[in-house]
């Protein structure tokens, strides 16, 4: 997916975003075989020629979206899963700052997961404090592995972080007519 087709592409998300509660609804993303088919794509956008070797994907959505991506890059998808969910070989156990509901969340990896020569890509479905993507990229340095950026669907964060942490995204939280 080129620029002007990922523009188009937003476009078309910032027009036909399911809403629930008033509140944009990922879950209604992916029930929806066209747009989930340009998810992938979409989010990868702007990445496509930097040699990504992984995407790093950090629980709950993560996962869903970062396959989508690891598939049309043909990278590996390596998964950063909650404390205490079952992810065999787990050796990695590191935790957040304060994430979009206040709370510090428990993180856990596989060291094993990640190699030097990796150049990685985090994907997640928001960014909000930037911490959960600042985490992420923080494992990823540990393992001696290049952190080359981060995808998201929905931007509701600074300029300044979007900055820090190298994101793109694909729809702005304000463009989406949800909380007044």
């Amino acid at each position: 997916m080129d620029e002007l087709q990922r523009a188009e592409f937003s476009q078309t998300l910032v027009q036909s975003f399911p809403l629930v509660d008033n509140h944009p609804d990922i879950a209604g993303l992916l029930r929806d075989g066209d747009l989930l088919g340009r998810l992938g794509p979409g989010m990868a956008g702007g990445f496509v020629e930097s040699g990504i070797t992984k995407v790093l994907a950090p629980e709950a959505r993560g996962p869903v979206l970062g396959a989508l991506v690891a598939e049309f890059l043909h990278a590996g998808l390596v998964l950063i899963r909650k404390e205490g969910r079952n992810h065999p070989g787990a050796d990695t156990h590191f935790r957040s700052e304060a994430i979009w509901n206040g709370e510090r969340e428990h993180f856990q990896s596989r060291s094993f997961d990640l190699v030097e020569t990796d150049c990685v890509l985090v994907v997640d479905d928001w960014i909000t404090t930037g911490n959960t993507i600042r985490t992420a990229k923080d494992f990823v340095l540990s393992a001696g592995a290049e952190y080359v950026g981060a995808s998201v669907i929905v931007n509701k964060t600074s300029q300044a972080c979007l900055e820090e942490l190298g994101v793109r995204w694909l729809v702005n939280f304000s463009d989406l007519n949800s909380y007044s």
